[in-house]
């Protein structure tokens, strides 16, 4: 009987908070009925049960241990979905970087046909691109641009297929820094063209940059304040791009030739590198919370 008592006593805490099983609750009402000791200790549970549930915004001790040690989990295993979401897009990103071919390295033979050309490509081509365009001397203008990466030489993918590309000029464009990479293929010969990389994304990391100076200051200076607490996690956000940029772009020079491709790659990483740091900085100051009481 004392071993029953001592047994039921320690489960009557959650048994007042109503945590305890649809069976406990029976052996534990059971004992109650033959057991006045128990019964008291119950009602001085429920005295205080009552008691806290009177208070504003007080959650009861076991329910928000529970509740907190659940959020914990939860916020550790986001942090760990993003830093392995993060890890998976900058490997991506890394290895699909396209290495555009020169046109000796691309095209094995031209055959022209009425109103364009049909493009035999050597084994290595491995991606084709053909964007038509109307160029400032009004003739419609087709550039071509063929590249292979990393990823396609591990995955073994399949050789692209000849096209047939229809223009009053066609460009193959190599897509390097010099003119000779930009060779004409079809139509009048009446001067010559060269593309250039885009350099967007260079504005868009260095206004990341910017941001993500000016927010640490702010969030140093203010750091005793909300607001700082709110800007520093702001910051992460310009921070996570910075980084992702210089992931995707390998180094600091955003300059692209495929900008459509580092843009999506770029947005995609700085939003689960963002999440990432948020998690990490959340539990960092908990951490620090705790360590301070």
């Amino acid at each position: 009987m004392r071993n029953d008592c001592e047994i039921v006593k320690d489960l009557l805490p959650l048994y007042a908070e109503g945590m305890t099983s649809p069976s406990s609750n029976e052996l534990i009402e059971e004992h109650l009925r033959t057991c006045k000791e128990c019964q008291e200790a119950l009602d001085a549970l429920r005295s205080d049960v009552m008691a806290a549930e009177e208070l504003p915004e007080k959650e009861l001790p076991l329910k928000e241990f529970s509740k907190t040690f659940r959020k914990k989990k939860r916020g550790l295993a986001v942090m760990i979905a993003a830093l392995a979401a993060s890890i998976v897009i900058a490997l991506y990103a890394l290895l699909s970087t396209p290495r555009y071919l020169g046109y000796a390295q691309a095209v094995d033979s031209v055959q022209e046909t009425e109103g364009g050309i049909l493009v035999h490509f050597k084994d290595d081509v491995r991606h084709i691109r053909s964007v038509t365009y109307m160029d400032p001397d009004g003739y419609e203008t087709a550039d071509l641009e063929c590249w292979t990466s990393a990823l396609d030489q591990l995955w073994k993918a399949p050789s692209a297929e000849d096209t047939l590309i229809r223009a009053d000029k066609i460009w193959f464009r190599g897509n390097k820094d010099s003119m000779a990479s930009d060779v004409q293929l079809y139509g009048p010969e009446e001067g010559g063209s060269k593309t250039l990389r885009r350099l967007a994304l260079n504005f868009w990391f260095l206004a990341a940059g910017g941001l993500t100076i000016l927010g640490a200051c702010g969030g140093f200076l203010l750091r005793k304040t909300k607001a700082g607490v709110i800007l520093q996690k702001l910051t992460l956000i310009p921070l996570s791009w910075c980084l992702a940029s210089m992931i995707v772009e390998r180094g600091i020079n955003a300059a692209t030739w495929s900008p459509v491709r580092d843009v999506s790659l770029i947005g995609l990483l700085c939003f689960f590198l963002s999440i990432f740091f948020l998690c990490f900085d959340l539990r960092r100051r908990e951490m620090k919370a705790v360590k301070d009481l």
